[in-house]
């Protein structure tokens, strides 16, 4: 049961951001903080209802899987360590895994 509670903004910036990864195939990065396969159970809804457009999808997220999006949040701020108060932009989202690409690209740094 989820303990914590994400601010609609945050939320919403996450899935602009998560749902632009998703349609282009590039959600490795979520995925591997994803123990517990939330990343799966959302895809599965958006993939099957591709005829949304973003602006219309991120509401019906929010309100038919606000749980799933909780705990993938919850995943994500324990696993990776990130301070949501930060991550209130999709932009901020973007910055964030452009730094873990890197990383993964140059270990070293």
């Amino acid at each position: 049961m989820s303990t914590t509670t994400y601010s609609e903004k945050s939320v919403a910036a996450f899935l602009t951001f998560y749902v632009r990864h998703l349609r282009d195939n590039d959600l490795e990065i979520v995925s591997q903080y994803d123990f517990d396969h939330h990343v799966t159970e959302l895809n599965v809804f958006i993939l099957h209802d591709r005829n949304f457009r973003m602006k219309d999808i991120i509401p019906v997220l929010m309100k038919q899987h606000y749980e799933i999006i909780n705990h993938l949040l919850e995943d994500l701020v324990t696993n990776a360590h990130l301070d949501m108060e930060q991550l209130d932009t999709p932009q901020a989202w973007e910055n964030w895994y452009r730094a873990q690409k890197a990383q993964i690209n140059d270990p070293e740094r």
